[in-house]
């Protein structure tokens, strides 16, 4: 969801009257049309953070979800039929860092680069529902394609980067109970727990770390962008203490891109770079000296960071645990 370059759109091919709206359990990727499991004969409504209320004449099942929400569905057991977002790695392949546990080989996949859906693939799932989560209030999907998309299947949208993290997590495993997840309030309470503990030991680390500036940055041949609090994940450590470099310049209230001439702009003790495709990685950057001559490279003080996380309790969970484990090693006042 976090920009990058390119604008998101929508592959709009074939045509809309091959498409029609398939009333099918979650099944396998493409399969035919199912019988509805018991209890599902009720009529389903779900409210959603656009304010929409979606109402169908029973509980959907087959969902096709950006990356980051199927990733989310996933951990409570709802299987997605098909997934879309920025999956394909630059020179090819699938980069499955936004995917959390999803297994591609059970899901089709009718997007790989920034929400550019094939349509006619789309279509071929026969979805009863589309999970698109909001950016600020803005859908994943192209505005100019939205409705296209609903005319193969209604809606629903979760905001990720206009809420508190612990809300949009709240809302995932709502949405996932309305998709009749199988946990019982016993398990729930389970995965409630996990996170609140790993959050309270990610919050002692920073605690334990006074002093310690902590910079996020994406990197790429041309240089690097210094990540601001607009991410939520971001926005998240920082309510928790963590002491974030932030950026003063830039157009976005995402990133500064700095030429690497410049890469020294901002000090810190410690870089969590982006661990997407779309950026370079330590291994990437280590013949360039000027990356080298960073306080926090010499004295090793990297770690990754995933703008797009997981946000599940399970999947934040891990997040909050990554975050304690390079917090441990690191030293503040290293400049």
């Amino acid at each position: 969801m976090p920009p990058r370059p390119g604008r998101r759109q929508f592959l709009t091919t074939g045509a809309l009257g091959l498409f029609a709206l398939g009333a099918a359990g979650c099944s396998s990727p493409e399969a035919g049309r199912g019988q509805a499991a018991p209890g599902q004969g009720d009529a389903w409504s779900f409210t959603d953070d656009a304010e929409r209320t979606v109402r169908l004449g029973r509980r959907p099942q087959r969902i096709v979800a950006y990356a980051t929400a199927a990733a989310a569905l996933w951990d409570y057991g709802i299987r997605p039929v098909g997934v879309y977002g920025a999956l394909r790695k630059q020179g090819g392949g699938k980069d499955v860092t936004v995917l959390g546990e999803v297994d591609l080989s059970r899901v089709a996949t009718v997007g790989t680069t920034w929400g550019h859906i094939s349509v006619e693939r789309l279509g071929r799932l026969h979805p009863d529902l589309v999970v698109d989560p909001l950016q600020y209030g803005a859908p994943q999907i192209d505005p100019s394609s939205l409705k296209l998309t609903e005319k193969l299947a209604p809606v629903v949208s979760i905001e990720v980067y206009g809420a508190k993290v612990d809300t949009t997590v709240r809302r995932y495993a709502d949405l996932a109970a309305a998709f009749g997840a199988g946990f019982t309030a016993q398990e729930l309470r389970r995965g409630k727990a996990a996170y609140t503990a790993a959050r309270d030991r990610v919050r002692r680390a920073i605690t334990g770390k006074p002093g310690l500036r902590v910079l996020f940055a994406s990197a790429d041949q041309d240089g690097i962008r210094i990540s601001k609090a607009g991410f939520p994940s971001i926005a998240d450590f920082e309510s928790l203490g963590l002491n974030v470099v932030k950026p003063t310049g830039g157009s976005t209230i995402y990133v500064e891109k700095l030429s690497w001439e410049l890469v020294d702009r901002y000090p810190a003790d410690l870089i969590l770079l982006d661990v997407r495709s779309s950026s370079l990685q330590p291994a990437d950057l280590s013949s360039n000296g000027l990356w080298r001559s960073l306080p926090a490279v010499r004295a090793g003080q990297l770690g990754p960071w995933n703008p797009e996380p997981n946000l599940s309790h399970h999947g934040m969970a891990k997040v909050y645990d990554s975050l304690t484990t390079t917090l441990t090693g690191a030293r503040p006042h290293i400049t």
